[in-house]
């Protein structure tokens, strides 16, 4: 009785553990974004967060990372990501820090199980100044992408908002930011 108990117990947690999560593609722009047009029309940053946060869906499915919005049945959660601002003008590391706000929420059925916002930037890391803005918004995605994956892992991670950019002394001082966490035994993704 109790190994069939423990069989049980083993067999349902591997089903949670199994739960597939797909980014909804294509990411869009929610309808009052802030972002500047050169960035938005040279940097592609729908196409950036499709490609970063897809592959990380990816891993966490051990497959497919994304599924077309217009699919009417997915077998699993959906991730629809909206971006909210992109901050930050041509001129790569040189101009100063660029960074990507989203909107996130979990689909479950096309009901919302959960949402969080996120906000990550970077000034490029050890090498900023030679990076160019597309380049630096990549590694925005690359932590939001990380981020999201840990969110959506673990019910329990909150996600905090990096400082905005305007108001976090250390990015006057070119500093790179740390994403800041307050779940236990989860490495926080970093812009570095």
């Amino acid at each position: 009785m109790k190994l069939a108990i423990i069989f049980l117990m083993l067999g349902s947690s591997s089903v949670m553990a199994s739960e597939k999560t797909y980014l909804e593609t294509p990411v869009q722009y929610l309808a009052d974004a802030s972002v500047i047009n050169r960035v938005r029309e040279e940097c592609n940053i729908e196409e950036l967060l499709a490609k970063r946060v897809g592959s990380s869906m990816a891993q966490l499915n051990h497959g497919e990372g994304t599924v077309a919005a217009d699919v009417s049945k997915v077998d699993g959660d959906v991730l629809r990501l909206r971006i909210a601002r992109v901050t930050g003008v041509g001129g790569g590391g040189f101009s100063g820090p660029k960074s990507i706000t989203v909107v996130a929420e979990l689909l479950e059925n096309g009901k919302v199980k959960r949402q969080t916002k996120l906000n990550r930037w970077s000034i490029g890391g050890l090498w900023g100044g030679f990076r160019g803005t597309c380049s630096i918004l990549d590694r925005t995605a690359i932590a939001i992408g990380k981020d999201l994956a840990y969110w959506i892992k673990d019910s329990s991670y909150i996600i905090k908002e990096d400082a905005d950019i305007k108001d976090d002394p250390s990015a006057k001082e070119n500093k790179e930011p740390v994403a800041n966490t307050t779940s236990k035994n989860i490495e926080p993704a970093k812009s570095s």
